[in-house]
Formats: C-alpha cells, sequence, structure tokens
C-alpha cells in the first residue's frame, strides 16, 4: 500500500482538484493522509467531506505548525511501505501512482524520483499532463548518483515528485520552522537507499503561485538557509558518497536566490550571506562535472566584480516567476 500525505493550510481554492486526481489514480491500493495544519478557512471541513465519500481517507487536524510538522506528523500516522508526498495546491495525471509504482517494483528501487514537473501558473490551465500510462522512461543508477542528481538541479529537489519506501524515512524528519525544507531533507532520504530510478513522465502538474512561501517578500525566516548550507556540505554521508562538490552547487544556488532577496538597505544581512556564498564560489566556477547550471557559474564570476554589482545583475537576471526547487 501506498501511503499519500498532503499538508493541507488554507487551500480550499485549490484543495478539491487535488483531493480528486489522487482519489482516482489507477493504482487503488492507497491510503491518503490530510493533515489539516489549522487551516483558517473551509479547507479542514472539506477535508472531512472526503473522508465521508471515500474509505481510504484518513484526516489528521492539527495546531498550525508549519510544512514540515504537517509532512512529519503524516509520516509517523501512514500504514503503507511506500511514501509518496503531494502539495495540496498541485494535483496529479491519473497514472502518476501506477507509473512510479512499477518502475519502483521493476528495479527493485528504494526511492523513485520524477526529473521534472508540468510547472503552470496559477490561473492557467495545466495542458500538458500525459493522457497516456505508457508514455514515460525510466533510467535506473544508484541512490548515489541520482542524488548527484538532484543537487545539480537536473531532477526535481522537493518531497512530492517522488515515491520512498518507508523504510528509508526512518529517523528523518523535516525541519520545524525552516524554509528550503526540502533541500535540507531529501539527500538524507536518497542516500538512505541503495538503488533508485528516474522517470521521465509528465505526470504531475506543479502550480506555481506568487504567494508561496518562497516568492513572497524577504522575511527572516529565508536565513535557515544558512543552516542548510552548512548543514549540507558537512553532512558525513555526503562526504563519503564523494558528492561534496555536487552539494556546493545545490546550496549556492539556494543561497544565492536567497541573497537577491535581502532589501539594499539590510546591509547587515547581505554581508552575512555574502561571506558564505564566498566561501563556495571557486568550487562553482572550476566544476568541470557539466553538469553545473550555467546561471550559477555566471552569478560566481560576477561575484568577484563586487557584492553590490552581483546583486545589481543577479536581479536583472533573476528568477522571479521560476520554479526554485
Amino acid at each position: 500500500m501506498i501511503s499519500v500525505i498532503v499538508p493541507v493550510y488554507n487551500v480550499e481554492k485549490y484543495l478539491e482538484e487535488c483531493i480528486e486526481s489522487i482519489i482516482n489514480q489507477t493504482h487503488s491500493d492507497i491510503e491518503i493522509i490530510l493533515v489539516d495544519d489549522g487551516s483558517t478557512d473551509n479547507s479542514g471541513a472539506l477535508c472531512d467531506e472526503y473522508a465521508g465519500k471515500d474509505s481510504r481517507i484518513r484526516v489528521i487536524h492539527k495546531e498550525n505548525g508549519g510544512l514540515s510538522d504537517a509532512r512529519n506528523c503524516g509520516m509517523r500516522a501512514a500504514k503503507g511501505e511506500i511514501i509518496s508526498f503531494v502539495d495540496s495546491d498541485d494535483y496529479l495525471s491519473p497514472f502518476f501512482l501506477e507509473v512510479m509504482y512499477e518502475a519502483m517494483m521493476n528495479g527493485n528501487c528504494d526511492i523513485v524520483a520524477l526529473k521534472s514537473a508540468c510547472e503552470f501558473w496559477d490561473g492557467d490551465i495545466c495542458s500538458e499532463l500525459s493522457t497516456c500510462e505508457n508514455d514515460y522512461k525510466v533510467k535506473y543508477c544508484s541512490t548515489i548518483e541520482a542524488t548527484r542528481q538532484m543537487f545539480y538541479m537536473k531532477i526535481l529537489t522537493g518531497a512530492p515528485f517522488k515515491l520512498y519506501k518507508k523504510y528509508i524515512l526512518n529517523g528523518i524528519e523535516f525541519p520545524y520552522g525552516y524554509y528550503y525544507e526540502d533541500v535540507a531533507t531529501t539527500y538524507k532520504a536518497f542516500l538512505a537507499g541503495k538503488k533508485a530510478a528516474i522517470v521521465e513522465a509528465n505526470i504531475y502538474a506543479y502550480r506555481k503561485r506568487m504567494d508561496s512561501i518562497i516568492r513572497q517578500k524577504f522575511s527572516e525566516k529565508k536565513l535557515s538557509a544558512l543552516k542548510i548550507f552548512d548543514e549540507v556540505i558537512n553532512n558525513q554521508k555526503v562526504q563519503e558518497a564523494g558528492l561534496l562538490q555536487a552539494a556546493k552547487m545545490r546550496v549556492y544556488s539556494m543561497l544565492f536566490s536567497v541573497f537577491l532577496q535581502v532589501p539594499e538597505n539590510n546591509r547587515r544581512l547581505q554581508k552575512i550571506i555574502w561571506e558564505k556564498l564566498k566561501t563556495v564560489r571557486l568550487d562553482v566556477i572550476q566544476d568541470n562535472s557539466g553538469l553545473v547550471r550555467r546561471k550559477n557559474k555566471y552569478a560566481a564570476i560576477m561575484s568577484f566584480l563586487g557584492m553590490d554589482i552581483a546583486n545589481y545583475f543577479g536581479k536583472k537576471l533573476g528568477q522571479k516567476g521560476t520554479i526554485i526547487r
């Protein structure tokens, strides 16, 4: 059985579409855990309404603790041997679980990851979702290689878009109160397994919202990226797996994005982040793997012209409107 965990917080506008897409999966041996994280709109009532219609749905109502806390709560409650996360403003192709499950079983994998999602702006229609269950490609590899691909952002970092054997999540929790919690966590699950599958298919609809946490105006909560930066590159398993260089690429990309969001009049925070970025900029420039994103190399090169110039050109070439994974 697959346990599908859906954190829910004030998403009544999107929730029915999300739940319906999970209910209607062609792989039906599932439980759906809706974690109402203290919603103040009609989301909690909608969850209860769906639980009354489908016996596979369980609802957990809890005080607001944030996305990480809701996911952790769902994992503790999960009864399935396989875990999947779905964000409550996204939705799935009917074949999402079937395709991912078959890839997991056929390759005897511990984790299956989508290479990319079908991105669409809120208010638009996602027209790219696959209507054919056989329209996909699978590549099998070690979890170390899959982690390398993820650090270089060749596959998605986010906790959704994946299937996990439950045992590889043992002892792993999403960090409470962090932003960029997926960057802090997902690689740990990968490195707890041995074999991975990377699936190329249009089976997950990712909704881009300008009011999402990552795209909101800067708040000091985003400084959790500084802690994540250190935690990832100092992780012993990352180092033992020979992934330090790749890890530096991922955290550089994350932290440079935060740097560009800091208000220009907050020189203190700009300098704190800047000094951290400087510790790995040479690694970014000298990386010859062929996997580094060009804009990351450009950002690292520009940094030698000074903080203000790098900030100016970084914003000119910025990430507004792109998916930050």
